[in-house]
């Protein structure tokens, strides 16, 4: 499945890929179960932006993080490997997959095709303060970006994102991208919490899609609305970063074939 990869290229620097912060799970609601919670917990770290291709995880570091047995956590791991959010690993671990360049392309064939479409649909279900949350998503990112607090914009993309997807009250499509957005964003969070400065790789078009999206909102246009999605997915910067280094992701794990 996973394509042969070029030699790396020399004096690439090492990263400590098995450094992460989970919080600990919310006390229990309602009749939701541990293993639910911890689930959820998980995904929302994955795609938030928190690990990268790679990384490493075990069922003690990740019980201990989410202050909980290991039994739940096992069960929301076999769930998420299932998903394609993690690849299991010997002695009780797993670990972030590590996507080559065709299987990344595949993934974001699909997200253009089906992100667009979502956005498309979204347009007659946001109001405007779901409009006004996408403007203030968008200043946020600008700013953290300034600020090179690059997990924060991360986290702020993925926010801005699913505020469109949730609001084209489409469930199915809904979970179509999400279980794509599982996949892909390690690669999406590495790209940019690597880059050496983050807010010269984000040229003056390519931090100026997220307020064409919302200008496509405001003016109630699905077809914009689609084209700037997929503009903003299609960026050259977005996977830059990701190809250059994967040689050295490689280097300390041979990804699954």
């Amino acid at each position: 499945m996973n394509q042969e990869t070029p030699e790396a290229p020399a004096r690439r620097r090492k990263r400590d890929f098995a450094s992460f912060q989970l919080a600990p799970l919310k006390p229990e609601q309602e009749a939701d179960t541990t293993q639910n919670r911890a689930y959820r917990a998980l995904k929302t770290a994955i795609l938030g932006g928190t690990f990268y291709p790679g990384t490493p995880v075990t069922l003690a570091k990740l019980s201990d993080m989410l202050g909980t047995s290991e039994m739940p956590v096992r069960e929301a791991l076999k769930r998420l490997t299932a998903e394609g959010a993690f690849e299991a690993l010997p002695n009780r671990s797993a670990r972030i997959p590590i996507l080559s360049r065709p299987v990344v392309k595949q993934i974001l064939d699909l997200r253009v095709e089906l992100e667009g479409r979502a956005a498309a649909q979204a347009v007659e279900h946001l109001a405007k303060r779901h409009i006004d949350q996408l403007v203030a998503f968008d200043e946020a990112m600008g700013k953290a970006l300034d600020n090179h607090e690059l997990k924060q914009y991360v986290a702020l993309n993925m926010e801005f994102h699913f505020t469109i997807y949730r609001a084209a009250a489409n469930e199915p499509l809904l979970s179509l991208i999400e279980a794509l957005w599982l996949r892909m964003a390690p690669v999406v969070a590495f790209n940019l919490t690597e880059a050496r400065n983050a807010a010269a790789q984000f040229d003056r078009v390519g931090r100026s899609h997220h307020g064409n999206i919302v200008k496509a909102f405001q003016a109630q246009d699905p077809g914009r609305a689609a084209r700037e999605i997929r503009a903003d997915l299609l960026h050259p910067s977005t996977f830059t970063r990701y190809f250059d280094e994967l040689p050295t992701i490689l280097s300390g794990a041979k990804p699954r074939s």
